[in-house]
C-alpha cells in the first residue's frame, strides 16, 4: 500500500508524487496531471483524473486525501469528508489525513462526534494527532484532554508543554486586560521566561549570554525546539558553525509546524551550512525558507 514517507513534525510532504516510483506508468501521468490541475484550481478536471487513479488503486490513501482536499476546495465539502474520512480510517496514525478531516469538519461547523465511528480515538498516536491539530488552533483546553494519561514520550511532553503555554499567556492576558495593564513578566524559570529573555538576548547580539541561557533552558525543557534554535543562532554568531548546525537540526527534529520558527531556523541552517561550505545544504534550506516546504 502507497503510504507518506518519514517527515518531521508538523511538515506535510511537499507533495504525493514522491511515493510514485513502485507504480505504473500510466497511473503516475494521471496522478501527476490531476496535480498540476489542482494546482491551476482547475479541480473538476483533477477530480476527473484523481477517480481513474483510484480505479486502478482503489485502496490507496494518498488519492483519498488528494480528493478530499480538490474535493473541499471546489466545495464540495460532503464528498470531500467521505474521502477524508477513508484516508483516515486506512491511515488512523497519517497526521496529515487527521488534519484534513478536520479542517473540513471544522469547514462545516462539524466535530469529531459525527464521524468517529470507525476510528481509533482511544489509540495514544491518534490521540497525539488530535492533540496537534487543536493546538494549531489554539485549543490548549482540547489538546491537553487528548493528552490525559498519555504516557510521557519526548513528543507528548512537548505537546503538553505548548498547550500549558499557551494556556498561561490566555490567562495573562485576560488578567492584564481586566486591569488595563500589559501582560505581567513570566514567571521566572517558566517557558514563557525563558523565550521572553532568550529573544531580548538575541536582538541586542548578547551572544554568549543567550548561548549559556539556551543552554540552562534546554536542560529544564529540552523539548522546546526554540531554545535550541537560540542556542544555535548564539553559536553562529560566535562563530561555531559546526557546533551550530548541531543544535538547530536538533531544534528542527522537534518542530510541531511551518510557522515563523521554523523559518527561523531554516534561514539559520542556511547561514551555518553556507559558512561551512556545504554549499548544497545551505540552498536546500535556503529554497525551503521561500516555499515554506
Amino acid at each position: 500500500m502507497l503510504g507518506p514517507g518519514p517527515v518531521l513534525w508538523g511538515q506535510e510532504p511537499a507533495s504525493a508524487e514522491l511515493f510514485l516510483d513502485a507504480y505504473s506508468d500510466t497511473f503516475q501521468e494521471k496522478f501527476f496531471e490531476a496535480l498540476k490541475e489542482k494546482g491551476i484550481e482547475n479541480y473538476d478536471r483533477a477530480t476527473a483524473l484523481l477517480l481513474e487513479c483510484k480505479q486502478m488503486q482503489p485502496d490507496n490513501p494518498v488519492i483519498d486525501h488528494e480528493l478530499a482536499k480538490t474535493l473541499s476546495a471546489s466545495g464540495e465539502q460532503a464528498s470531500a469528508e467521505a474521502y477524508a474520512l477513508t484516508a483516515v480510517q486506512a491511515e488512523p496514525t497519517e497526521f496529515w489525513y487527521l488534519n484534513t478531516l478536520m479542517n473540513i469538519l471544522k469547514a462545516g461547523y462539524r466535530g469529531l462526534e459525527n464521524v468517529a465511528p470507525g476510528l481509533p480515538v482511544t489509540q495514544p498516536a491518534f490521540r497525539v494527532n488530535l492533540a496537534r491539530w487543536y493546538l494549531e488552533q489554539a485549543d490548549a483546553g482540547k489538546a491537553l484532554g487528548q493528552l490525559e494519561s498519555l504516557p510521557e514520550t519526548p513528543e507528548v511532553a512537548q505537546l503538553r508543554n505548548r498547550a500549558r503555554y499557551l494556556t498561561d499567556s490566555a490567562a495573562s492576558e485576560t488578567r492584564a486586560d481586566k486591569r488595563g495593564q500589559q501582560p505581567a513578566v513570566a514567571e521566572e524559570g517558566s517557558v514563557a521566561y525563558y523565550m521572553q529573555l532568550l529573544e531580548t538576548q538575541l536582538t541586542a547580539g548578547r551572544w554568549r549570554e543567550a548561548k549559556d541561557l539556551a543552554s540552562e533552558a534546554i536542560e529544564s525543557y529540552p523539548v522546546q525546539p526554540f531554545f535550541y534554535y537560540a542556542k544555535g543562532q548564539a553559536l553562529l554568531a560566535l562563530g561555531q558553525a559546526t557546533e551550530a548546525v548541531s543544535e538547530l537540526e536538533m531544534g528542527e527534529t522537534m518542530l510541531l509546524e511551518e510557522g515563523a520558527l521554523a523559518q527561523r531556523i531554516y534561514k539559520a541552517l542556511a547561514e551555518a551550512h553556507g559558512a561551512l561550505g556545504n554549499e548544497e545544504r545551505a540552498r536546500a534550506y535556503k529554497s525551503r525558507i521561500k516555499t515554506g516546504s
